[in-house]
């Protein structure tokens, strides 16, 4: 990848071939000269414009290089569109989308593909992942790419598979899965030539990625006809366990869908042949001739692996935490080993991971085809339970990112069996594991935002399921650190336009919500009750492991009355998200999709037009003439004056060059209007300030600030509220009830 640290070379470069110009005494030196002129000064436009990378913003390049955007550079045979696409800057992500936007608003998409097309056998191995890196944002940007330039680019990209870089690799199968999932009418010989060159690809010894992508190449290509035919010749048949889970971490639903439409097939093709109902493939080729070798089959070769090697099982290697305890599993004596269904696992407690109150056990374990389980063993009494949450899982709508996968099931005479995807920690596991002691727990943000997620699948269904057992142990991270909910167990399933399942109370103590408690013998649940003890699990997230109601025995008490402490958090906007959520009344608290809506996951962007919006009220605008309480008032969110001094923390010459022309008050409001006169005024120079950065708190003051004020409900913000999704009948209220610090006394502590 280009970088611009990495290229002193060229001014060097640059330099030695203008003194090796000929004196132009001859046609042919004349000619020659000329080209070598026109070559110096070719790799001088590329000099200056990675000098001008390090020293200028973006908008400035782009605009100082903009007739040049599509020019090659002699010594890397990279555009200057692919360079400024990959440099590696402080702003790198902002020369990516300036880039493609250059791309889309010059109209030269289709004219950058062509020239890809003609350069990409020409760029040195070390400069053309760049390229194939640059040329996947522009596939990803089009809708449909044309079948001729496809042709095309795609024999290209195929010439380069042979890479012995990963990275290329990787780059170039992705490339090729973007292409033919937007491009089509592929012939039968160029989907010969696809599958010869990538099938080798599949194999284990390949990075997880690149197998991913030449599956999903394959997955593109089933709507062709005879496509089928011509996989299962070149030896694939299925879709490996692994595979589906990879694709599962990448949150691409696509890829995941196509996947699984792939491995349909296969299953429908298999199940033909075992009923006799349709000749195999191979069947149907005897005609080329009786002596021609079988070809071997992904398929078959893993079943001899497993079936016939027994001493040499081979796994597939997915879990970090319990690797060393899946490898004694694998090379456990035979003798030790309980097998039941597709599953085997040791009945010992040196595997067990997890133990439930009602005799449910879970155990590592592995599946026949290699891939790593959790296995939920559940004696019979409780068996409705695991049936349960079985039904639940293997719901299409379930299968999701952000809910734990099922992968098998089995039974026998006193247990149930419930194979799920394996797991690294649940949540309480984890932020005991990862919460420092500067009180700061890792991805706490995005955490809460995983948790919340994984219950819009629930609730946003045309028949929403109501989970109804939200508890820090039935979130899971998984290998890559994404959050899933588990454990469907006791999980209630609405009808079309229900909004309340009627039913004897359930739940575990401490994580219910308060219309759940008090002895009655039906509970009315509904979406909200969950909301409730979701807003009690995002608190336990951001605060390390506390809860708002505090511990046993007072919790479910502090639940019913209602009291509770948020103090261990001060972040003003995360506690009014979760002051809305665990609010005592149900008919009070969000839906999940307004939880999601929330400022606490606002963007900076987002933020931001916020603070322009409130600077341009009328009492922030004439705020010098407002009242002084007003004032008071606001200077009173901002706790230890931390914008008092404001002006010292932002650049000096573009506060003296603003104050210069109108004074501005060293508080919140003279801040506020600072910032909308100089994002107003002074473009170039704020795009080099990074508000949020210098001001972390400034958003939480105004936002809390206004909200006691109801400014809010009021134009001109009130319209970012109801455009984030935020419109229902308890929204108005929550717009004008301020946050509070310690609005409810608390019956116990709650020490970490």
């Amino acid at each position: 990848m280009p970088a611009v640290k990495d290229r002193e070379d060229l001014g060097k470069e640059s330099a030695d071939a203008c003194v090796t110009v000929l004196p132009l005494t001859h046609p042919e030196q004349s000619k020659v000269g000329a080209n070598e002129q026109e070559l110096c000064s070719r790799k001088r436009l590329f000099v200056d414009m990675e000098v001008a990378v390090q020293s200028k913003p973006p908008e400035e390049v782009f605009k100082t290089f903009d007739s040049h955007m599509l020019q090659e550079d002699p010594h890397t045979h990279l555009t200057m569109i692919e360079t400024l696409f990959n440099v590696t800057v402080p702003h790198s992500e902002k020369y990516q989308l300036e880039s493609i936007k250059w791309l889309k608003d010059s109209g030269n998409l289709n004219s950058y593909i062509a020239s890809v097309t003609c350069r990409l056998s020409n760029i040195p191995e070390e400069h053309v992942n760049s390229a194939i890196v640059t040329l996947n944002a522009v596939f990803c940007t089009m809708e449909e790419i044309p079948q001729d330039q496809a042709l095309s680019i795609s024999l290209q990209l195929l010439g380069q598979v042979g890479s012995e870089r990963p990275d290329v690799q990787e780059s170039l199968l992705t490339a090729l899965y973007l292409l033919t999932q937007k491009a089509k009418g592929w012939d039968h010989s160029w989907i010969e030539n696809v599958c010869k060159t990538l099938a080798p690809l599949v194999q284990e010894k390949h990075r997880n990625n690149v197998r991913v992508y030449t599956y999903g190449v394959f997955a593109n290509l089933l709507s062709a006809e005879h496509a089928v035919d011509i996989f299962t010749s070149h030896g694939i048949n299925s879709v490996p366990e692994d595979i589906l889970t990879s694709a599962d971490m990448k949150m691409n639903d696509k890829l995941k869908e196509v996947l699984r439409y792939l491995k349909k097939n296969f299953s429908n093709l298999t199940l033909e042949c075992e009923d006799g109902s349709a000749l195999s493939r191979s069947e149907k080729r005897t005609d080329e001739g009786p002596n021609k070798p079988a070809i071997p089959t992904v398929q078959s070769i893993q079943t001899t692996q497993l079936s016939t090697v027994k001493n040499q099982r081979k796994y597939l290697q997915t879990s970090k935490r319990w690797r060393e305890k899946i490898k004694e599993l694998d090379s456990a004596d035979e003798r030790k080993i309980a097998r039941v269904g597709n599953l085997r696992y040791v009945n010992d407690i040196k595997f067990r991971i997890a133990k439930g109150s009602d005799g449910t056990e879970v155990f590592l374990g592995l599946r026949d085809d290699g891939t790593e389980v959790a296995i939920k063993k559940m004696p019979k009494n409780n068996y409705q339970e695991l049936k349960n949450e079985e039904g639940f899982l293997r719901l299409p709508e379930l299968d999701h990112q952000f809910i734990v996968r099922y992968l098998d099931f089995a039974e026998d005479e006193n247990f149930g069996y419930l194979a799920l995807q394996l797991c690294e920690y649940t949540l309480e596991e984890y932020i005991e594991e990862y919460y420092t002691n500067d009180g700061l727990l890792v991805r706490k943000h995005e955490l809460v935002a995983q948790v919340l997620h994984s219950l819009s699948v629930l609730h946003c269904q045309e028949s929403p399921i109501l989970h109804r057992d939200l508890k820090p142990q039935n979130v899971l991270i998984d290998v890559t650190g994404r959050a899933r909910l588990a454990d469907f167990g006791i999980s209630r399933r609405l009808l079309k336009d229900q909004t309340t399942y009627r039913t004897g109370s359930a739940g575990t103590k401490c994580w219910m919500a308060k219309e759940t408690l008090g002895g009655k013998k039906i509970i009315r649940y509904k979406w909200s009750t969950d909301i409730q003890v979701a807003g009690m699990l995002i608190y336990y997230i951001l605060s390390g492991g506390h809860h708002p109601f505090g511990n046993q025995p007072l919790c479910e008490g502090n639940i019913y009355k209602g009291t509770y402490t948020i103090d261990h958090i001060t972040d003003v906007v995360a506690k009014d998200l979760i002051e809305w959520m665990i609010n005592e009344e149900p008919t009070m608290r969000p839906s999940v999709k307004q939880c999601l809506s929330h400022p606490f996951f606002w963007d900076a962007e987002r933020r931001l037009e916020y603070l322009r919006k409130i600077a341009n009220r009328k009492e922030v605008a004439k705020y010098k003439e407002a009242n002084p309480e007003l004032i008071s008032s606001m200077e009173n969110y901002a706790k230890d004056g931390s914008f008092k001094e404001w002006k010292k923390k932002l650049p000096q010459e573009l506060v003296k060059d603003m104050d210069s022309k109108k004074h501005y008050s060293e508080n919140t409001f003279g801040l506020l209007r600072f910032l909308r006169n100089a994002w107003e005024h002074k473009v170039e120079e704020m795009t080099k300030v990074d508000v949020m950065l210098i001001f972390p708190d400034l958003f939480g003051c105004v936002y809390t600030f206004a909200k006691s004020e109801k400014w809010n409900s009021e134009p001109p913000v009130k319209d970012m509220f109801t455009r984030a999704g935020m419109p229902n009948t308890n929204l108005q209220k929550h717009l004008n009830t301020p946050v509070q610090e310690s609005q409810h006394d608390f019956t116990q502590p709650t020490p970490k």
